[in-house]
């Protein structure tokens, strides 16, 4: 059992780092709009890589994000559906919809990390100012899917699961 403990901290630990890099990605996408609108307008010296920096960030500051936000519940909850149910119909009603998440996450994650390898074994690029591989974008998105996928399978211990708490946001510490 300690294994398995070790295993959820060090995934917990992922989690958090990937959440500190999307909010990285986020200053990245942020700075180059601030930098790139002050050297298009007042100096008339537009940057080519602005765009491609705010492209890549967001692609992988979406996809860095994305565990975080499945293991704090911040997911989007139509929550009317459980209220209307009896307790005990609600916690099977989330189980299940756990268990949708982890079968759709999974498939994605499978599907996206074929793509990457596809991309890095072809040596596909982005069409760019600069050309870039495009796993070094991609390989974000298959990330995220995955390590999604463990916190909603971590998510389906049906002793757990509190129909009270549905979409607790980012309340939990």
């Amino acid at each position: 059992m300690s294994f398995y403990r070790t295993i959820i901290r060090w995934h917990d630990q992922l989690t958090v780092v990937g959440y500190y890099l999307a909010c990285a990605a986020l200053a990245i996408i942020f700075g180059a709009y601030v930098i790139e609108v002050f050297a298009r307008y007042f100096f008339n010296a537009p940057q080519w890589w602005a765009s491609e920096a705010v492209s890549y960030s967001l692609c992988a500051g979406t996809f860095l994000m994305m565990p975080y936000v499945t293991w704090k519940k911040g997911h989007v909850a139509v929550a009317l559906i459980f209220d209307m149910l009896p307790r005990n119909g609600a916690k099977v009603a989330l189980w299940l919809t756990y268990l949708l998440g982890t079968l759709a996450c999974g498939f994605a994650a499978w599907i996206t990390m074929e793509e990457t390898i596809r991309q890095y074994v072809n040596n596909v690029h982005l069409m760019a100012v600069k050309p870039v591989p495009k796993y070094i974008v991609s390989v974000f998105i298959p990330f995220g899917f995955a390590s999604s996928t463990l916190h909603f399978m971590r998510l389906m211990d049906f002793k757990t699961i509190d129909p009270d708490n549905i979409g607790s946001g980012f309340s939990e510490g």
